[in-house]
């Protein structure tokens, strides 16, 4: 192998662990906010760490992954903030849903390993993006921590 090629894998290695891994890396915590501050502009691709109340979407068509609504309080008013996760049973996921979902059925397996259902409080860390088409929130989380609300 020549010098150039394994200085340029060495150069990539790097960067990959600088990622944690991969694209989006492993969910870490994210600075604490009010939750009448997460969409401010200021915090556009940073990691934040917002309290509330998970809920589906009325309606959602991906297979592998679903914006929940997180609202502030549990009465479920007022703007939510999008978290982008995908399904399944592993930490930081929720169980997929068949097409006749209710949020009875919301089961968000916890980081920690156990599981929060519809109700329950969780604070959700990840990085605030804001969506390209208008939706019923105005910003999201991606690559979401999920944990007990202390």
């Amino acid at each position: 192998m020549s010098h150039l090629r394994r200085f340029g894998a060495i150069v990539f290695i790097f960067m990959l662990a600088a990622c944690g891994g991969g694209p989006a890396g492993a969910p870490t915590a994210g600075q604490a906010k009010d939750f009448a501050t997460a969409c401010d502009k200021a915090n556009d691709g940073q990691r934040i760490a917002v309290t509330g109340y998970l809920r589906f979407p009325d309606s959602f068509t991906s297979s592998d992954s679903v914006v929940l609504r997180l609202y502030e309080q549990n009465d479920y008013s007022g703007k939510p903030v999008g978290v982008q996760i995908n399904f399944g049973e592993q930490p930081n996921q929720v169980t997929t849903v068949g097409d006749n979902y209710t949020d009875r059925d919301l089961k968000v397996h916890l980081a920690n390993g156990q599981v929060a259902g519809y109700g329950t409080p969780v604070k959700v860390s990840g990085k605030v993006y804001f969506p390209v088409a208008a939706q019923d929130f105005p910003c999201a989380l991606e690559n979401p921590l999920v944990e007990a609300a202390p």
